[in-house]
């Protein structure tokens, strides 16, 4: 009933209208397929009855569409807006369920291609996951190319990379930087160029969805992996300075940063300051960082309130002892500190923690680590297979993404053989509900057990932006360089001076 009164009381308008002669918005040339936004007939980026009304006068002649505007308008896919088109439009514009087709793909790409060549910055995830795919898929050949040595080097690096000539099926984006590349239809197709859609992750961790979507709205990354974070510590000096005989105990030290700093005054006394209480303070920038509830650009400016409340934070670990401040991430000294009992512990994401990584780098093999989820929820990086524009094994790309991407058997398969956290929360409910993974370098400690939960709380809420990367990297400097003098109003004035350096663009007061 509610539905009828709701109709004929659009039908009332429609017929009041019938006199208007209405043109659209805008009269573009020439359509995009991939640009197609449902109901959108008079381009202005609103559903609404003006929409309808266009529609049925182009029924019968009153009006013209665009070609854009026939693409959207044309929901049955007749080939062009007819009765049953108006009458979604019409449902669309007052809320209600409509079933709508999949956005095509303008890109083509080519399946002649005898090796797949996938393109990355490192080989730590992709030298497992090329030896696990090619268990299952024997004959399938399959090649990784290196540009760059670290995330934000290839950053930078990969346009050139993929500009180049070279032969690229895939790519691999890391979350700091990805918009630069799945933003640009020059760089990266749509998923769905290999048949794969966001139909295909209905059980993905949906902040991954989110970051692998474009501004259009378009998925183009599919992550293999969760990346949610916790704070691994050494249970040996957790016990003999804090008395701590468990995860769970250590825990409830440090279950907010109020704990975590309360703890760390703990052991300055206890230890007579010999043990920090972590490694670096980029590694509590990430936590702090990742996990912020307001973005770093608001209508168009940087927004200093993370950086400002992290600085306050870090200059009253640097005047109490609590972290050396000398110390820098991915040196020597932080990855030694660790196997010389120099500090309490790491924070580290879930691809820290597998085999030949991080925790076994930092922290040795003798398994005396342990992991919990520390001051607050956060996460720290994650990387997304994207597919180039020309791409030629598009049979072989698309195997290799479902199977990591979307496959529960084969990513429960790669999650026991590696210990990466897959992206599939039935998979991981699965693993840990099992107990199928233990992990000897935390003493047999299941890490999902630890952090699915993290992963399922992890929202973006629209806080990652293009310039992510530059932002938190520019904002370290400056607390490198600011932090002995004990003056956060000098650091947040020093970071906000390297962004103005970097990107001018999002300094709206400069503007003339």
């Amino acid at each position: 009933m509610k539905l009828k009164k709701t109709l004929a009381a659009i039908a009332a308008i429609l017929v009041s209208a019938s006199a208007l002669t209405i043109f659209p918005a805008s009269a573009e040339e020439t359509a995009d397929k991939s640009k197609i936004v449902w109901g959108d007939a008079n381009l202005d980026g609103a559903v609404n009855i003006m929409d309808v009304i266009l529609v049925n006068k182009s029924i019968y002649g009153k009006a013209t569409l665009s070609p854009q505007g026939i693409l959207n308008a044309d929901i049955n896919q007749s080939n062009a807006p007819d009765a049953t088109d108006a009458l979604n439009i019409m449902k669309l514009a007052v809320k209600l369920t409509v079933d709508l087709p999949a956005i095509p793909s303008e890109t083509e790409l080519k399946d002649d291609g005898d090796v797949l060549h996938i393109v990355c910055w490192t080989d730590n995830d992709l030298k497992n996951m090329i030896e696990v795919y090619q268990e299952d898929n024997p004959d399938a050949k399959v090649e990784w190319k290196q540009c760059g040595t670290f995330g934000s080097d290839a950053s930078a690096k990969y346009a050139t990379f993929l500009n180049s000539g070279e032969d690229v099926d895939l790519f691999i984006a890391e979350s700091g930087w990805i918009l630069q590349y799945i933003d640009d239809d020059k760089f990266s197709a749509p998923l769905s160029a290999l048949g794969i859609t966001e139909a295909d992750y209905a059980d993905a961790y949906s902040y991954t969805v989110d970051i692998g979507t474009d501004k259009k709205g378009i998925l183009k990354g599919a992550s293999w992996q969760a990346a949610p974070g916790g704070f691994c510590y050494n249970a040996t000096l957790a016990e003999q300075y804090l008395g701590v005989a468990s995860p769970e105990e250590m825990q409830a030290k440090i279950n907010d940063w109020d704990g975590f700093t309360a703890t760390a005054e703990q052991l300055k006394i206890a230890s007579e300051s010999t043990v920090k209480m972590t490694a670096t303070l980029e590694g509590m920038w990430q936590c702090f960082a990742s996990a912020i509830n307001s973005p770093w650009i608001i209508n168009g400016s940087i927004n200093t309130e993370t950086a400002r409340n992290f600085a306050d934070m870090a200059v009253q670990y640097v005047q109490n002892d609590y972290v050396d401040p000398t110390i820098t991430q991915w040196s020597s000294y932080w990855e030694n500190a660790g196997k010389d009992g120099e500090t309490l512990g790491y924070f580290y994401s879930t691809w820290c923690l597998t085999a030949g990584n991080q925790l076994e780098q930092n922290c040795g093999t003798e398994g005396n680590w342990r992991i919990v989820r520390g001051p607050q929820e956060y996460f720290w990086g994650g990387s997304w297979l994207c597919v180039s524009p020309n791409c030629d094994n598009k049979t072989e790309a698309e195997k290799f993404v479902r199977y990591f991407t979307v496959d529960d058997a084969s990513m429960e398969k790669y999650a026991l053989k590696s210990g990466d956290f897959v992206n599939n929360q039935s998979v991981m409910a699965k693993i840990v509900s099992d107990g199928s993974n233990q992990n000897p370098l935390l003493g047999g400690q299941d890490q999902f057990s630890v952090l699915k939960d993290v992963a399922a709380n992890i929202k973006m809420n629209e806080t990652i932006t293009e310039y992510d990367q530059d932002l938190k990297e520019s904002f370290m400097y400056a607390l490198s360089a600011n932090v002995y003098g004990g003056d956060a109003d000098e650091i947040v004035n020093d970071f906000l001076s390297q962004a103005a350096e970097k990107h001018p663009e999002l300094f709206q007061d400069d503007k003339g």
